[in-house]
């Protein structure tokens, strides 16, 4: 009896050794926990830079599907507390090994840094082929003064997302009603001979979408409010600033005397936080930033109004007025989709079907 126990015992301890040695090991490989590398900023235990790590490892790596990646990480960033707990469901929701999936991800965790390539470390490929379909002949349209003045908007919104991520912004509240102000307080302040043009133009455009269903059935779920609700609060700043020069932008959303009048009081004071969080983003006084690019399709004579009718040239001035760190890119790119900013290739990306989007809102609107 004596000597049976021993034994069980003894392979009690050599299991339990085993489990503590994995654990360990586990552990040493888990990206979130892995040493610093001098003059590198990725923060894993982020969830902002998990997904963007997670997305390469998933998608260049793992060879998954870019849509479900894309998908899943949207909505899961929002839930997770933290990188660690990023990982851990993804490795749930895409059925992979723990140990596999963080050894996937430390090899695409420098991927975007200046440094050296680590041993181990992939580099992105010169081209990650995006998913987008060729959209249809674009050689006859028209990009349209309306259309030229909601992308500036919808593009400073997505800056606005850049900003948040490259310079580590707090996130209050909701980050898309922030970009959202973020856009609209840049152009109220620093390009007001456009504001007045491009809000309407913004607003007219959110109300068109707004109208495509009934009242009853606007969307109150989802990070993205409805479209109404984001005319409103544009429509508020832009009102704070200076109630009768934007009166009809108020108008085409719909603002009350008395919504005006509060919109004055608060929306002040949104301007001034504004102020405040942008003082230190700002390249010194008469410099402008080297790391900062706007790419136009050339193969796409549609796009390549958007550099003529100076609205490329809009975007650079305002790209380069901030201190980046490291380069920056705008691209307008052929393909159905609408804009987005992506942390991986720290690229704004607006697709032909998108512009032409707003070419017949500006139609419907009479505009």
């Amino acid at each position: 009896m004596s000597d049976r126990w021993e034994r069980c015992v003894g392979i009690s301890f050599v299991l339990a050794t085993v489990a503590l040695c994995s654990a360990s090991s586990l552990v040493l490989q888990d990206p979130v926990l892995a040493p610093k590398v001098e003059g590198c900023d990725v923060d894993l235990s982020k969830p902002g830079e998990m997904r963007d790590v997670l997305s390469n490892a998933l998608t260049l790596g793992l060879q998954l599907s870019g849509d479900e990646v894309r998908v899943f990480l949207e909505g899961e960033r929002k839930r997770a507390g933290d990188g660690g707990a990023l990982l851990q469901a993804a490795a749930r929701h895409f059925a992979k090994d723990r140990a596999e999936l963080s050894a996937a991800v430390e090899r695409y965790r420098h991927c975007n840094c200046k440094h050296p390539l680590l041993p181990g470390q992939v580099p992105l490929p010169p081209a990650i082929p995006d998913e987008l379909a060729p959209p249809p002949a674009t050689t006859d349209l028209i990009v349209t003064p309306f259309a030229k003045d909601v992308l500036l908007h919808v593009v400073l919104h997505e800056l606005g997302h850049a900003l948040v991520r490259e310079f580590d912004l707090p996130v209050l509240a909701n980050e898309e009603a922030l970009a959202d102000a973020f856009a609209t307080h840049y152009l109220l302040h620093q390009l007001p001979e456009r504001a007045e043009a491009v809000l309407r133009a913004r607003v007219a455009s959110l109300m068109t979408e707004a109208r495509e269903v009934p009242r009853a059935a606007w969307p109150v779920d989802g990070e993205h409010e409805n479209d109404a609700r984001r005319a409103f609060c544009i429509a508020a700043l832009a009102v704070a600033v200076d109630a009768q020069r934007y009166a009809k932008v108020a108008e085409l959303a719909g603002l009350s005397e008395e919504a005006v009048r509060e919109a004055q009081d608060y929306g002040a004071e949104v301007h001034r936080s504004w102020r405040r969080t942008l003082r230190p983003l700002w390249m010194p006084a008469g410099e402008l930033s080297r790391e900062a690019r706007v790419l136009v399709s050339e193969e796409d004579p549609f796009l390549a109004q958007l550099a003529a009718l100076g609205l490329a040239k809009e975007l650079e001035d305002a790209l380069r007025r901030f201190d980046w760190h490291s380069t920056v890119k705008i691209r307008f790119e052929a393909g159905e989709g609408t804009a987005s900013w992506s942390r991986s290739s720290r690229a704004i990306t607006v697709t032909s079907g998108y512009v032409l989007r707003f070419v017949e809102q500006g139609q419907l609107a009479g505009f």
